[in-house]
């Protein structure tokens, strides 16, 4: 039984959403307490008030408890929180407004009373949950139900109370103290939704930096070397393999200018040019400048401070951020060379001997369009074993969206054509996602006929997971950040109206030689 009442209650609370935005089910929850304290709340002061000789207030109590239980079914229906909130607000409003008037809170005694701290308590309410937008709106009611209670003292109306003078002193300080626990409430719960904020803005902060690492991470342990520069030139990645590659620690050159030994000319490397000027690179000059798909650009140039000479195939593309502004650039380098040895004007290839010694998953497709070579690395990341997929299409493994393209890629490297930063996503022999980047180049003989394609991936399973749950956040954050400033905009006009308008009519009240009560 008691597990039956809980579930019971669990539901009446959430209005059935079981699952959704942690937000909407906080506000929903909200909601559905109020009407639940309203609704039993409600009667207890009827009786109350009955009991002080006021029927109609009892009345009102019962009608108000009635409407309490519609809101619940209301919210329950519709889901919509901006209408249910608003509804809420009202019917407190309402209730304390026929409280007020019948009990002679609004005559001259009873503007005195400190049961208006609840006004207090209202604007808060309001603001919290509905919203800057609607919380000043009903600040504006407030403020002129005030204005109202004073141009009827004002204007001579005595309006009898319902309590004795002991009595009415009792019930304003019980009203009193009632308000101020529930402002105190309002204070903690704004509070703790400041602290949730900055424990949620933390988390996406962490999240941010974790995919930052992991990028450092693939970038330093990439068989490329590759270095990225940031907009003002100043290298902040130099890989292992650049260290390798060109014989300059990454200590040197990180906050300083690419090493000069890979310059293409006066003007700086492949990512100086552009980050310069993109657009120039295409135009005409020294060197045939490629540029692929993906955006990036390709070059072929010789390098004669690296290595004694060395022809070499260098790769870019720029950095951009949410504006499309470059702010930055990353660049490969590839040695080109035949089977010799010697500088060949073909597609650049990985200077190894075994596909085995990469550790990164690495395959070789021949010119019939079977893997002929399928590395260690393959058979740890996607699980087939090498006599299990030798001679056999690479297509098997690869998802269904993505096989038009792979073959299409597959084929024109076959022609003797290169590609870097393609990404696809395979099927291990699980049934798992396996998300990569990777690089496809021919492999070529001595002579320098193509035998296959070679492909070079790099697993970015784990970066693709955390990149969406970032870019969510984010979403969210900015569509947060945007609500929150309208609101307030919305929030700082109404203000300024109001008391412009008061302004406005304080110096008429003082000409007409009314007395002031304040």
């Amino acid at each position: 039984m008691g597990k039956e009442k809980k579930t019971f209650f669990h539901d009446l609370l959430t209005s059935g959403l079981e699952r959704g935005d942690p937000e909407t089910l906080r506000r929903i929850r909200l909601l559905n307490t109020f009407f639940v304290v309203f609704l039993l709340a409600a009667p207890l002061l009827g009786v109350f008030y009955l009991s002080s000789g006021s029927s109609f207030l009892f009345n009102a109590s019962m009608v108000g408890s009635v409407f309490s239980g519609i809101g619940i079914l209301l919210l329950r229906k519709t889901r919509n929180i901006k209408l249910c909130s608003n509804y809420a607000i009202f019917l407190l409003w309402a209730f304390l407004l026929l409280v007020r008037w019948e009990t002679g809170a609004m005559a001259a005694q009873g503007l005195l009373l400190l049961t208006w701290i609840w006004n207090g308590v209202l604007i808060l309410a309001a603001i919290y949950v509905t919203g800057y937008f609607w919380g000043a709106l009903w600040s504006c009611v407030i403020f002129l139900e005030s204005g109202l209670a004073a141009y009827l003292y004002m204007g001579g109306d005595r309006i009898p109370g319902l309590f004795s003078g002991q009595t009415a002193a009792l019930y304003g300080l019980g009203g009193y103290l009632l308000g101020l626990l529930a402002i105190l409430a309002f204070a903690f719960l704004f509070e703790k939704e400041r602290s949730e904020t900055k424990e949620r803005e933390e988390e996406k902060g962490q999240i941010v930096q974790e995919s930052r690492r992991y990028i450092d991470e693939i970038l330093s342990k990439s068989p490329v070397p590759t270095f990225v520069i940031d907009r003002n030139h100043r290298v902040i990645q130099w890989n292992r393999a650049c260290e390798e590659f060109t014989g300059i620690p990454a200590n040197e050159v990180i906050g300083k200018r690419p090493w000069e030994g890979l310059f293409l000319d006066e003007e700086g490397t492949l990512a100086d040019k552009i980050i310069d000027d993109p657009g120039s690179l295409l135009s005409g000059g020294h060197f045939e400048v490629l540029r692929t798909e993906s955006g990036s650009f390709s070059v072929e140039a010789y390098l004669p401070q690296l290595g004694g000479g060395v022809k070499a195939l260098m790769k870019a593309s720029p950095i951009l951020d949410q504006d499309g502004a470059v702010k930055g650039a990353i660049q490969c380098i590839q040695e080109v060379r035949d089977g010799d040895g010697a500088a060949d004007t073909g597609a650049f290839r990985l200077q190894y001997t075994s596909w085995d010694a990469l550790p990164c998953p690495v395959y070789v497709i021949d010119t019939k369009g079977k893997i002929s070579s399928w590395n260690e690395a393959c058979e740890r990341k996607l699980g087939f074993t090498s006599e299990l997929v030798i001679g056999k299409s690479p297509l098997s493994i690869v998802a269904k969206p993505y096989r038009v393209t792979f073959r299409e890629v597959v084929i024109r490297v076959l022609k003797g054509d290169s590609f870097a930063a393609r990404e696809w996503k395979y099927y291990s022999m699980d049934g798992d996602p396996v998300y990569v980047r990777a690089e496809l180049y021919p492999l070529k003989d001595s002579s320098g006929n193509i035998q296959g394609c070679v492909v070079v991936n790099t697993d970015i399973t784990d970066l693709r997971v955390k990149l969406k749950l970032l870019e969510r956040a984010l979403g969210e954050s900015k569509e947060r950040l945007k609500e929150l400033t309208q609101e307030y905009e919305l929030l700082k006009k109404n203000i300024a109206s109001f008391i412009r308008k008061r302004d406005e009519k304080e110096p008429e009240g003082k000409e007409s030689g009314q007395p002031n009560t304040s």
